[in-house]
This record gives C-alpha cells, sequence and structure tokens, in this order.
C-alpha cells in the first residue's frame, strides 16, 4: 500500500476512480482552487505509482507519468484504492489503458494495420495487496467501463506477472508473434464487427485491408478480397493488348523492310539437292 502525506478521500469518492489528461478523478467536484489542489496531489499518486510498477518490472524508466497522461489524449488510468487504511487511507493500485493504430501480424502472418487498437500499457497491484483479488476488481472496472474484451487487448512489453495474470483470469495462453513489443492472444482477429476490425471500403467494394509493409499507405492494399481482386486483373487484361498481337502488328521499316535476295546456299542446305554438273556448265556458257 502506497500512503501520503495528504489525505486521498476526496480524491477517492469511491474504491476506484478513473483519470484522464486532465488530472482530475472523474467523480472531481469543485471551483478553480479545489481544482488545482486536486490536480496536485493526483500528479503525486501517478508519479509515486509509476515508479513503483517501473522498479517491479526493472524497468529503467517509468511507463507512467503525470506529464505523459496530461500529454496524451487518448490514454486513461484507473486507480485503486483504500481509504479506510491509516490516516489518510492508500492507493493500492494502477492500470493504464489507451488506444493506438499498430501495425500487427494475425494468425497466417500478413501484416494489418489496425487503427484504435485497445491496449494494456501499465498494470500495478502493491506487493502487500497481491493475490487478494483485487487486481482482477480492478480490470474488471477498466473492461466494464472501456467495453472491451480481454482477448481483443494488445498488452504493451508485459511482465511476467500480468501474463500469468490473464492466463490465471481470462484463459489467454496462446500468443501471435509480433515485431514489436506488443503481445496479442490467438482470437483477437475474430469477429470482424468489433471495433479493432481492419475493414475498410473503397470504390470497388468492400473488403479486407491487408498488407504487407507499411508502405500500403504510399502504395495501395496488395489485397482486396478475391472478388475485387479478380476485378482489378480482368480491367488490366483488357486494358492492355496481346503481347503477341503487337508483335505481328509491327511493320518492318528501314533498311530492315527490304526484299532479301535467294541465298542459293540457303536453298541448297534447306532443299538438300545439289546442282547437276549440266546446269553448271549451261550457266557457264
Amino acid at each position: 500500500m502506497v500512503e501520503f502525506r495528504f489525505d486521498i478521500r476526496p480524491l477517492f469518492t469511491q474504491p476506484i476512480v478513473k483519470v484522464t489528461s486532465n488530472l482530475l478523478p472523474h467523480t472531481f467536484r469543485g471551483d478553480r482552487r479545489q481544482c488545482l489542489d486536486a490536480t496536485s496531489k493526483m500528479s503525486e499518486i501517478i508519479d509515486r505509482l509509476g515508479q513503483l510498477s517501473a522498479n517491479a518490472q526493472k524497468l529503467n524508466t517509468p511507463v507512467t507519468t503525470a506529464q505523459r497522461l496530461r500529454m496524451s489524449e487518448n490514454q486513461t488510468i484507473y486507480l485503486l484504492a483504500d481509504i479506510n487504511q491509516g490516516n489518510n487511507g492508500a492507493v493500492i493500485g494502477l492500470l493504464k489503458v489507451g488506444t493506438k493504430d499498430l501495425y500487427l501480424f494475425d494468425e497466417t502472418g500478413q501484416t494489418r494495420k489496425v487503427e484504435n487498437t485497445p491496449c494494456i500499457l501499465d498494470f500495478y497491484i502493491h506487493e502487500s495487496r497481491q493475490r487478494a483479488g483485487l487486481g482482477k476488481d480492478l480490470f474488471e472496472t477498466m473492461l466494464a467501463d472501456e467495453k472491451w474484451t480481454p482477448i481483443k487487448c494488445s498488452v504493451d512489453r508485459p511482465s511476467e506477472k500480468l501474463l500469468g495474470f490473464l492466463k490465471k483470469h481470462y484463459s489467454l495462453v496462446r500468443t501471435i508473434p509480433q515485431a514489436n513489443n506488443f503481445v496479442l492472444y490467438e482470437g483477437f482477429f475474430d469477429d470482424g464487427s468489433s471495433s479493432a476490425a481492419t475493414k475498410q471500403t473503397n470504390g470497388a467494394g468492400n473488403g479486407m485491408y491487408i498488407t504487407n509493409s507499411p508502405n500500403t499507405q504510399l502504395f495501395g492494399a496488395t489485397y482486396l478480397g478475391e472478388e475485387n481482386n479478380k476485378k482489378r486483373m480482368q480491367r488490366h487484361l483488357e486494358a492492355t493488348p496481346n503481347l503477341a498481337s503487337q508483335i505481328t502488328q509491327i511493320s518492318p521499316v528501314g533498311r530492315y523492310g527490304a526484299r532479301r535476295p535467294t541465298c542459293s546456299m540457303a536453298e541448297i542446305i534447306h532443299s538438300g539437292t545439289t546442282p547437276t554438273k549440266g546446269a553448271e556448265s549451261g550457266r557457264i556458257s
């Protein structure tokens, strides 16, 4: 548990509060002076919990700081507290989540650009209160509030404890190998109606937006579904004349178009005959 020099109970009117870039709990109500005071205290809480999380994961720098949260419009921190602990209450855990646009490998090895991917960015429960179900309470609150499902979440550089947590409570075991630091579980790309789906629409119709490299943004997708592939190939064939017909239609010009003289040696070779002796003498005379 993490205790502070100030009373945290005005900030935690309920056990779990949500904090966004304004650095205020979502339940906060107060005037400007109270707002500044609450922002200062919440920044201290976030920085302290972020440092403890980094220490637990043996990271050189914290993943979670108040300054980073202030600069991020698409990240949210959920804080768990025990307001009955000690004189001022104590903060027990932190969970930071957000959304990112990522290039990810699916089960078949194809690369997909997935927009607004749900991401678990940092998760920490104080060592003195672990294995008591508090982490699951915090995680379930986040899932309900964000309307996410565990299998649709990507996890940024998960610790062994977090991988064990997901395996124990959500039976997430089989991962999809990635080139980046995110961990995905099999089933992430299932159910195309989910918010993490990568279906796009274009002028030729609907198709899966799949590519083999980030150059898709410059050169377009390399696969747009079977029907679209057939249409694109048909248009290409119609627009490009047959190569053989191009060759036969080219008329020779210049010296290559002049009539060539008959070669008697070529005739002898191809006909397999030799001129008679009389014929030779007749031509001589």
